[in-house]
């Protein structure tokens, strides 16, 4: 049961003051996630690269989320 693997991210991990939480199967689902929340909420648009590269290295892989 729940053996599926999911991805998470969340703000804080790359140090911002923020309660931002998402998750998506792949990283693929999940990065368009990030940045339309980076542009929405942080004006970000697009994301920087060295902001993204933070974001890479924050997002998790969990088990049995989905």
């Amino acid at each position: 049961m729940g053996g599926s693997m999911a991805y998470t991210f969340e703000c804080k991990d790359i140090g911002m003051d923020c309660g931002f939480k998402t998750k998506a199967k792949t990283k693929e689902e999940l990065l368009p996630k990030i940045a339309q929340h980076a542009k929405e909420k942080h004006g970000m648009d697009p994301v920087p690269p060295d902001v993204m590269q933070k974001v890479q290295a924050a997002i998790k892989e969990k088990k049995g989320l989905f």
